[in-house]
Formats: structure tokens, sequence, C-alpha cells
């Protein structure tokens, strides 16, 4: 077998194994994908709650595309690095991508290159993987800022913090439809348990998986979803002008959820000019996502040839409304060398 089909095997049963002991793809504890919320007041319990979804970990998941197109560039295969994880869990460390983290920031690290790791690659893993908290951090204030814009606009929510669920959404789209609906039911189960009525969320791929896949494989499924812009008011129109930004519109929110005017509405509204560059609206393009860690150097292909396109509309200044795109944008950037500055819809609403 081609290691590049066994790569992809290994990484999906990575993360089928992550989402089986953990329930999420990173191997997270509730209290550390809910740290984002501790310093600010929310109710834990309501019938519309704020999900705050893949957010949560997108420092660690652009960590984990990081490490693997930097291994996969170099040559090397993914798999041996998990064979190495394998061997290190004998010590406990956690086979999880924050196991991984943790194994490369520590001295142990250094045994990495009995698996044929040269010195120079390995220090440049170790750098990668200490930089996971500062990307935490990126999102997480993205996530502090959608919930005071929401505050801002009266609506009424709750966060279940540590007992918030991973929609699962990775194994719809690894195709684990078994894994998938018995995760779906479960988290259901969860929802109904605490209350949950309404979902409203900045995070439109994990959405989608509530709002439309969901009803396919939980029988009964009846919380309305919600993605931020749905939900936020443009406020009355600024009369500084802000400048101008060009607007990439996800995969999902457009596919999916067919929101294609909102989110240009609120940016309007906050004195921001719009500019939709080739292949927008109905017709985006794919930034890379959904492949990034079965094929992470095609993934950094397709997210440099949108990088480009959006380049082409002479400004470097990219807002989207997705954490996913968000984490593509910044990853290639970085490995194509490309000058540009990527903002959340919600960072720039006033």
């Amino acid at each position: 077998m081609p290691y590049e089909y066994e790569d992809i095997l290994a990484v999906i049963e990575f993360v089928r194994e992550s989402m089986s002991k953990y329930g999420n793809p990173v191997g997270l504890a509730g209290d550390e994908l809910s740290a984002w919320s501790k310093d600010i007041d929310l109710k834990r319990r309501g019938e519309t709650i704020f999900y705050a979804g893949m957010y949560t970990y997108m420092g660690y998941a652009e960590t984990a595309l990081m490490l693997e197109y930097s291994l996969k560039n170099r040559g090397m295969k993914i798999s041996d690095l998990l064979k190495w994880v394998d061997k290190a869990s004998k010590l406990g460390y956690e086979r999880s991508m924050k196991g991984i983290v943790k194994l490369l920031s520590s001295p142990l690290s250094l045994l990495g290159r009995l698996i044929g790791i040269s010195g120079d690659l390995l220090s440049y893993l170790r750098d990668i993987a200490r930089g996971v908290d500062d990307r935490n951090r990126v999102y997480y204030a993205k996530l502090v800022k959608g919930v005071k814009l929401l505050r801002d606009c009266g609506v009424d929510f709750a966060y279940l913090g540590s007992d918030e669920p991973d929609s699962g959404i990775v194994l719809h789209t690894f195709g684990l439809l078994e894994d998938f609906r018995k995760h779906a039911e479960n988290v259901y189960e969860r929802f109904k348990s605490y209350g949950v009525k309404r979902i409203i969320t900045m995070d439109p791929i994990s959405g989608a998986a509530f709002k439309f896949h969901y009803p396919k494989f939980v029988d009964g499924f009846d919380i309305e979803v919600n993605h931020i812009t749905h939900i936020l008011q443009p406020k009355a129109a600024r009369s500084e002008y802000v400048g101008s930004f060009v607007y990439h519109d996800p995969c999902p929110l457009v596919r999916y959820w067919k929101t294609i005017n909102e989110p240009r509405s609120l940016l309007a509204a906050a004195g921001i000019k719009v500019i939709d560059p080739p292949n927008s609206r109905e017709k985006t393009r794919c930034d890379g996502g959904a492949i990034e860690y079965q094929d992470p150097l095609g993934s950094m292909m397709q997210a440099k040839i949108r990088l480009n396109e959006l380049l082409s509309t002479g400004q470097n200044r990219i807002v989207t409304a997705c954490p996913v795109c968000i984490m593509l944008f910044r990853t290639g950037s970085l490995t194509s060398s490309l000058n540009v500055e990527v903002y959340d819809i919600v960072d720039l609403i006033p």
C-alpha cells in the first residue's frame, strides 16, 4: 500500500480514536475547551445557547496542520510520527493531538531522530508545538467578541461551558457515518437534557452538522440552529469609512446555509467596503478545507490558489466567517510566503 494511503488511514483512525475516547478530535477536556470563557460571566443553562464549536480547539487544529505539512513537505510519513507517539504513550503521553504537542514540547522529543527526523526539522516542529497557546488565543478572542456582539444586540443566551459537546462533524467528513450517527444521537440527548431549544454559533461547519446533517441521522431532531450573521442586526451605518476588505464566502455558509448577503450587510454597516474576489458568492472557491489532514500538501496548494485570487483584487485584508477558513488562510500565507491579514467577521463589527 503506498504510504500516502497509509497516512490517510492512520490520520482517520487517530481522529476516530480521539473522538471515541475524548469526545473531540484533539483530546482536550471540557474545562480546556471552555477556557476561553473563564473571564466572562455566562449562565450555563438556557433554551438558547451560544455554541463555540471548532473555535475552541482551532489553535490545536492549526498546529496539527502545520506539523503535518512540515513533515510531508520533507518527504516524511505522518504514520511514522504516530508510531512514535504510540511508543511515547508508554511513558504517559496521551495518543491525541494534545499529547503530540506535549511530547514535542518536552525533552523526550529529541528522540524523534530515531525515526529519521533531522535535527533542524525537529527543532522546527518543536517551535510549532510551542506556539499552540498563542494560536489558541487568536481564536479565543474571536469567541469573546462574538459573545459581546450578541449581548450588545440584547440576545438572551447561555453557554454550556465544559458541558458543550463536539458536533462530531469530523466523523461525517471522514465518512465514518455509523460513528457519526451514534455520536449525533448522544449529542442530541445531551442537548435535550440541558433544555436546549435553539443554537446560535459562529462556526458554520458545526452549525451545518446540526442543521443539515443531524436531521438525517437523528429521529425527531427539533433544535433550531442559526449562524451568528443571521442574528446580528446591522447598526445604523457608520459615518466614517473604515476601509476596504476582500470577503471570502465560506463553502458551508454558502452551499448549506445559502448565506451570502447577511455578512456583507453587517460589514457595510460597519463602514467597510466589501470587495468580491473572483469566484465568490454562489461560486465561491474552496480554500482547501476538509482535506487538510488527509492531504496537507494538496490543501495548502488549494489555499494558495484561493489566496492569490483574493489578492488579485489589490487588497490583502481578508475577512471571512469560518474558523477553518481562517486557519487555512493563516497557514497558507505562511507556507506560500504571502502577505495577508486575516479577520473573522466579528473582528470588524463594532
